[in-house]
């Protein structure tokens, strides 16, 4: 992604890592299965450690067919978890000492997966769609990825509270290609306002984006598709997706049903 000797003197790339906002040099992504039928990949991101060592590994394995999906997390320093070892797939367990998270710790941190992948399991901006070659992005280059009707669900109890929403505005441009989401953990007590529909599309639309070089030729702005710099209308259409995405309550039985805004569960047990 970055190379672990590249240089960014005011902290500032051309695509930055959406997640943590930082030009985080020396992360890896690997796409270590991509059939008819399903896909994982692997993000490591850097965080600043030293050689071989990662503040976050993520795995993604998502059954293209039916929609199952399984998120893995390791490596985090919040949860002691540790390098010192050989490292298991995590089918293995956790490892010993231990490297991922428990299914049970995922769902209870901050940082639930659902929260930000809520329109499907894959969030294709620009500091992973730019990796060409066996480990390019699935997805990449397909403007209908994450759209229905591509099923998404989640697998094992710990993840049966899970759920996800498609939020819908009519006539608005952000609806055109793929899902915006909306989830039931963002915005709790512990969670943030994460998500497509509450966070990231405006992030992918704004002025400007944090650690990111001014949008031009060399750094485009994120959404939409083939767009170079910022525009007010995509902007606006971002913010309205947003508006109609706050009106979601979790728990709630009432869901908004109307032209301006609809908002339907589309993944399933």
């Amino acid at each position: 992604l970055t190379p672990a000797s590249a240089t960014y003197p005011d902290g500032i790339c051309d695509r930055p890592n959406v997640l943590n906002g930082k030009c985080d040099r020396g992360s890896r992504f690997r796409v270590l299965i991509n059939t008819p039928n399903a896909y994982v990949v692997a993000h490591a991101r850097k965080m600043g450690l030293s050689q071989g060592q990662y503040g976050d590994v993520a795995i993604i394995q998502h059954n293209k067919e039916n929609g199952k999906t399984c998120f893995y997390q390791g490596a985090l320093e919040d949860f002691h978890l540790s390098h010192d070892a050989k490292v298991k797939a995590p089918s293995k367990g956790v490892g010993n000492p231990a490297f991922w998270m428990t299914p049970s710790q995922i769902v209870n941190s901050k940082f639930p997966c659902v929260s930000c992948h809520d329109n499907g399991p894959i969030i294709r901006s620009p500091y992973l769609a730019q990796i060409s070659g066996p480990n390019q992005l699935p997805g990449a280059g397909d403007i209908t990825f994450n759209s229905d009707p591509e099923p998404y669900s989640f697998v094992g109890a710990d993840f049966a509270s899970w759920k996800a929403y498609k939020v819908e505005v009519s006539d608005n441009r952000c609806n055109g290609c793929h899902r915006m989401g909306v989830n039931n953990v963002s915005n709790t007590v512990i969670v943030g306002n994460n998500g497509t529909a509450l966070d990231l599309g405006i992030k992918a639309t704004d002025r400007s984006q944090v650690s990111k070089h001014p949008h031009s030729a060399t750094s485009p702005i994120w959404m939409t598709p083939g767009q170079v710099t910022f525009d007010q209308g995509t902007a606006d259409a971002a913010l309205a997706i947003k508006q109609c995405a706050e009106q979601f309550h979790a728990g709630s039985p009432f869901l908004p049903n109307s032209s301006s805004c609809k908002i339907t569960q589309y993944t399933t047990p």
